[in-house]
This record gives C-alpha cells, structure tokens and sequence, in this order.
C-alpha cells in the first residue's frame, strides 16, 4: 500500500520494558520496514492527587525507541500540564521527541462514536458549512496527527524536488531515521 506513515494517537501505561512490550515491538516493526511512526505521548503529565507536576508518564507506544512521540503545547507556546513528560517508565529513554499543538485542537468527528455521543459539550459548528460533526478536543492524541501530517508533507516535497533521485539510484522516500532527525 506504499504507506510511509502511521499515527497512533493511542497509548496504555508502561507495564514492561520496551523490549518485550508487544505494541512497542509493533512499533519497532513498522520502522524496520521503513515506516515513520508517529505516537501521542500520554496526558499523564501531573499527579491527578497533588497536582504536581509528574515525569516518567510516556505511554506505550510512545516509548518506542524508534516511534517519534509527540507531547501537546497549548496556542500559547508553554507545555500543557496534561502532556506526558519523560523519561519513560523502565528503560529511561528520553521523550517526548518534540512538541506540537494539541490543545483544544477542532476535529472532524464521527456522529455515530461514543466520544461524540457522550461529550456534546465539545461539539463544535463548522463556521464555514454549517456543519455540527466536529469536536474541540484537547491532547497528546490531538497532536500527534499534527507531526504525522508534517511527516506525511516531508514525504511528498522529498519526492517532488528529486532529492534522492537522478543518477544516484538511492530510494525515493525519507527513511524513518532521517524524518527523526530532520524534525
């Protein structure tokens, strides 16, 4: 299907190390086969008890050595107390790899799902069509489908300009690594 890149806007707490961690070892999979994987980083970033604010929060898949994890900012440019921050949980990797907006972020929404039916607080009109299947929602799993989007263009301009093509044969697409580190 010639996919390049995959968000997973999901996550659970950390119960084993990375290494055996079977959604981590999915992760790892999906790079080797060349695959840029985008993870949200969790919204554990405070204590729910004190309010303090809280590390070692990253959940898996997000720390996946390989998955790029995204944590949320708000539009103010400051780190929302919900973002999960590192190190992660057992192996002390260090993330979230970057930020990205993820606060009260609007969404096409499906009206059939649950999240829709059991929030119509969040619904949000569309000021354009008119339309009401959208919510406002706020976190790491709004964020990271920013990054992936960016990674999604990276792809398509890398393409387009013939960065990797001409005489030198090499592939046509960013490896999982370079987007890493290009980002």
């Amino acid at each position: 299907y010639n996919i390049r890149v995959i968000n997973l806007s999901l996550g659970h707490p950390v119960f084993e190390p990375a290494a055996t961690d079977p959604m981590v070892q999915a992760v790892e999979a999906a790079v080797r086969a060349g695959i840029t994987v985008v993870s949200s980083a969790g919204n554990f970033g405070t204590n729910p008890t004190t309010g303090q604010v809280g590390y070692a929060g990253i959940s898996s898949p997000g720390n996946a050595p390989s998955a790029i994890t995204v944590g949320a900012i708000d539009t103010r440019g400051t780190l929302s107390a919900f973002s999960s921050r590192g190190p992660t949980w057992y192996d002390g990797f260090a993330k979230p790899d970057l930020v990205a907006p993820g606060h009260r972020i609007v969404a096409l929404a499906d009206p059939t799902s649950t999240l829709f039916a059991t929030y119509p607080g969040f619904r949000v009109t569309s000021p354009t069509t008119g339309a009401t299947d959208y919510l406002r929602l706020s976190g790491t799993s709004m964020a990271a489908p920013v990054v992936a989007a960016t990674v999604a263009a990276m792809q398509q301009v890398n393409i387009e300009m013939g960065y990797y093509g001409g005489s030198y044969g090499a592939r046509p697409y960013l490896t999982p690594n370079a987007v890493k580190a290009i980002l």
